[in-house]
C-alpha cells in the first residue's frame, strides 16, 4: 500500500507539532510587514499611481490567502523610515484596482470562452445526429462524437473549474482592499 506507517507518523509529527500550534495562536488576519527603506515599499521605475513593490504586493497577497475570510485583513508595516500610510493605502488601493480589472477581464474571457465551447459542442453532436441518419460510417461518427464531447468538457473546465479560482482571486483583491493599515515605528530595523 502507498500510505505505510512511517508516512502517517511523519504526517501527524507535522501537523501535531507544537511549535506549529505556537504559530497558529497568532493571529493570521494580521500581515506583518518588516520593510527596511521605502524602495521596499514602493517600485522606483513607476510613474503612475500603480507605484507599489511587486514583491511587496505578492508577499501581502500571499499572507492575505492564509487570513480568515470572516476576518478584516489588517496590515502593519515595521518600519525605521517614516512612511506615510495614506500614501501606502492609495497606492495598495491603486493595485487593487488594477489586479481586479484584470481578473474582472479573465471572468468575461472564460464566460466567452466556455460559452463558444459550448456552442460548438452543441453543433458537433448535432452534426453527429445528422450523420448518423444519413451515413452509416463509423469512423466519421467516431470522430465527429470524441469532438463533440472534447468541446462540451472544455466548456465544463473553463465554467466550472477554472472561474471559481479567477473569482476567489476577485475576492481576496476585494479584501486586501479593504484592508486597513498601520505604520508601526520601529527603531530596531536596520
Amino acid at each position: 500500500m502507498f500510505w505505510n506507517k512511517k508516512i502517517q507518523e511523519i504526517d501527524n509529527l507535522i501537523l501535531n507539532s507544537n511549535e506549529l500550534n505556537e504559530k497558529s495562536s497568532e493571529d493570521a488576519s494580521v500581515i506583518n510587514v518588516k520593510i527596511n527603506g521605502k524602495d521596499q515599499l514602493f517600485s522606483t521605475y513607476s510613474y503612475s499611481e500603480d507605484k507599489l513593490n511587486s514583491e511587496f504586493s505578492n508577499y501581502v497577497f500571499d499572507k492575505a490567502k492564509d487570513a480568515p475570510i470572516k476576518e478584516k485583513i489588517k496590515i502593519k508595516i515595521h518600519s525605521a523610515s517614516d512612511i506615510d500610510a495614506s500614501e501606502v493605502q492609495q497606492s495598495l488601493k491603486s493595485h487593487c484596482k488594477s489586479a481586479y480589472k484584470e481578473s474582472k477581464k479573465e471572468i468575461k474571457r472564460i464566460l466567452l470562452v466556455s460559452t463558444i465551447m459550448t456552442i460548438l459542442g452543441i453543433l458537433a453532436l448535432t452534426a453527429l445526429i445528422l450523420i448518423n441518419h444519413f451515413t452509416e460510417n463509423i469512423y466519421i461518427t467516431s470522430i465527429v462524437e470524441i469532438a463533440a464531447w472534447v468541446f462540451i468538457w472544455e466548456a465544463v473546465d473553463y465554467f466550472f473549474l477554472q472561474r471559481p479560482v479567477v473569482k476567489g482571486k476577485c475576492l481576496l483583491i476585494q479584501r486586501i482592499y479593504m484592508a486597513e493599515i498601520e505604520i508601526c515605528k520601529d527603531d530596531n530595523i536596520k
